[in-house]
C-alpha cells in the first residue's frame, strides 16, 4: 500500500530529502517542479516507511488506506503522474551539493531581513545553516511574525496554517533578533539599513492588492478586497463586517485560490446578517480561459464539495477548449450551464448558494449604479450588475522608497541580487526573495528553493569581496 500526497502539498520538499526510495517527484531542480501544484509519490516504489509523513510540514501525506472519500482522487492523480511520465519514476542518484559558507567563520556578519513571512523564515534558516557567527535582524511591520501565512490563509486550510510551527526554530535562535511594529521605508529607511548591515534581504512579499486597471473606480461602499476579508476572519475578534449589504447578488473578480476562499467564507457565514442581505448568487469573473485559470485543481474540487452550494458555468463565457482532455478541464466542462441572472432572478434552490464561473472576463471598468449597487464591465462588452463586488485579482509588491519595482510588481533582480531598472547594474548589499523576487505565485514551500538561490548569490558576493 502506497502513501499519497494531498492537494494542500506545500512543495517544501522535506519529504524528498528523507525518502529512502527516491520516489517523490518532481524534486527541486527537476523539470516541472516550479509549475507543479503538488509533488507525487510513485505507488510502484513506495515502501510505506512513513518517513515522508513525519517530514511533511503541511501534514499533506497520508497512507492510501486512510484516505477519505473526497481524498481518493489524489491516489489516482499520484499514479497518473508516473504513468504519463515513466522516466520520472526511475530512481536517480542524488548529487552531493557542497554549499558555499556565508563568509569566514571569524566574520561577524550582520544581515537585515525585511519581513517575517515564509520567504523570510526560509531565508533566516538558510543563513543560519551557512554561518555560526552571523547575526540576523528581522524587521516586521506587524505585531506577529508569519506574514500572509498567519494573516491571509483561510482557517479552513489547517495543514498549511500549521506550517507556522516551522518558524519556531530559526526565529528562536539566539543569533536572530526580531523587531516588531517597524515598517521599512516608513519607520526606518532602506538606506539606513544598508549602512548598518552587510546585506539587506527583502522578504516583504507581494501584499498589496493588484489594481484592476487604470479606468476602474476607487474602492468604496460595496467594493471590497478579498485579503481584507481573510485577514479580518483570521484576527479571531469579530470577523469581517461589510459596510453595506453583500447580497443577494455578488461578484468575485478574479479566480485564484483566494477567490475560492472567499466563496467558502460566503457559504459558511451567510447567516451573519439580515436574511434579505445574504448572498444567494455569486459570479466569479475569471480573466483567463479555463485551461489557464489561476485556481488549483484542489481548490476547484473543494469548491464542488461545499455544502449547500451549487457550482455552474456561464454558458456565455469562454468555454474550455475543444478536445480538452485534462481531468480538471473535463470536470469544468461537465458543470451545468447557466444564464447569469436571468430576468426572473436567482434560480438556486432554497437555501443553496449559487456559484457561477464565467471565464474570459477581463474587467475594464468598475463603478457604482444609481441604485447603489456595483457595475462591472469586461472586455467582452458585458456589464455585470450586483449588490457588491469582491476583488481577488492577486497581489503586487508595495513600493518602498529606495527599492525599484518594475511594471509586473516585482523587484528586478538577477538570482536574487537587486538590480537598477535604469542601468541594470546590481545595487550593492540589496537582495530579494519570495513573491517580491518572482511575482505572486507559488505556495509556502516554494520559498525554500527560492531562499536557497538568493542566499547562494549572497554567499558568492561575500566571498568575492574577501
Amino acid at each position: 500500500m502506497t502513501h499519497v500526497v494531498l492537494g494542500h502539498c506545500c512543495k517544501d520538499a522535506s519529504c524528498v530529502r528523507v525518502c529512502p526510495q527516491n520516489c517523490i517527484h518532481p524534486a527541486p531542480g527537476e523539470a516541472g517542479f516550479e509549475s507543479a501544484e503538488t509533488l507525487f509519490i510513485d505507488p510502484r516504489s513506495c515502501i510505506d516507511c512513513t518517513a515522508c509523513v513525519e517530514a511533511c510540514p503541511a501534514s499533506a501525506i497520508k497512507p492510501e488506506w486512510a484516505l477519505t472519500l473526497t481524498e481518493r482522487p489524489y491516489a489516482a492523480r499520484n499514479a497518473e503522474f508516473f504513468e504519463q511520465a515513466p522516466a520520472k519514476s526511475r530512481p536517480r542518484s542524488r548529487r552531493i551539493r557542497f554549499e558555499q559558507p556565508l563568509g569566514r567563520p571569524s566574520d561577524r556578519l550582520r544581515i537585515a531581513v525585511v519581513g517575517s513571512g515564509p520567504a523570510a523564515m526560509y531565508t533566516v534558516r538558510e543563513l543560519l545553516r551557512r554561518s555560526t557567527s552571523v547575526r540576523i535582524t528581522v524587521f516586521e511591520q506587524h505585531g506577529e511574525i508569519g506574514g500572509l501565512l498567519r494573516r491571509g490563509v483561510s482557517r479552513d486550510h489547517v495543514g498549511v496554517r500549521d506550517m507556522i510551527r516551522l518558524f519556531d526554530v530559526p526565529f528562536g535562535d539566539d543569533r536572530v533578533t526580531i523587531i516588531h511594529n517597524t515598517e521599512v521605508g516608513v519607520d526606518v529607511s532602506v538606506d539606513h539599513l544598508r549602512t548598518r548591515f552587510d546585506a539587506v534581504v527583502l522578504a516583504c512579499g507581494a501584499s498589496q492588492p493588484r489594481r484592476l486597471g487604470p479606468t476602474t473606480a476607487d474602492r468604496g461602499e460595496g467594493v471590497y478586497e478579498a485579503i481584507d476579508i481573510l485577514v479580518a476572519e483570521n484576527s479571531g475578534v469579530s470577523g469581517f463586517r461589510p459596510r453595506g449589504p453583500l447580497g443577494p447578488r455578488s461578484l468575485v473578480i478574479g479566480a485564484g485560490n483566494v477567490a475560492f476562499d472567499v466563496i467558502r467564507w460566503m457559504a459558511k457565514t451567510r447567516d451573519r446578517g439580515a436574511a434579505a442581505e445574504a448572498v444567494t448568487e455569486v459570479v466569479v469573473l475569471s480573466r483567463s480561459a479555463p485551461d489557464r485559470a489561476s485556481f488549483t485543481p484542489s481548490a476547484f474540487y473543494e469548491l464542488l464539495d461545499l455544502e449547500n452550494t451549487e457550482v455552474l458555468i456561464d454558458r456565455s463565457g469562454r468555454p474550455p477548449g475543444a478536445g480538452a482532455d485534462a481531468p480538471l478541464l473535463r470536470d469544468i466542462s461537465a458543470l451545468p450551464a447557466a444564464d447569469i441572472w436571468a430576468a426572473d432572478g436567482p434560480t438556486a434552490a432554497a437555501g443553496l448558494l449559487r456559484v457561477v464561473l464565467s471565464f474570459g472576463q477581463e474587467v475594464t471598468d468598475l463603478g457604482k449604479t444609481e441604485a447603489g449597487g456595483v457595475a462591472v464591465t469586461t472586455t467582452t462588452g458585458r456589464t455585470f450588475l450586483a449588490d457588491s463586488a469582491i476583488c481577488a485579482t492577486g497581489f503586487t509588491t508595495k513600493q518602498i522608497d529606495g527599492i525599484p519595482v518594475d511594471e509586473r510588481g516585482v523587484v528586478p533582480n538577477r538570482r536574487g541580487r537587486v538590480i537598477s531598472i535604469e542601468t541594470g547594474e546590481p545595487l550593492d548589499g540589496l537582495y530579494v526573495v519570495g513573491w517580491a523576487k518572482r511575482g505572486a505565485s507559488g505556495g509556502v514551500g516554494d520559498n525554500r528553493s527560492c531562499a536557497s538561490g538568493t542566499v547562494t548569490q549572497l554567499a558568492a558576493d561575500l566571498h568575492s569581496r574577501a
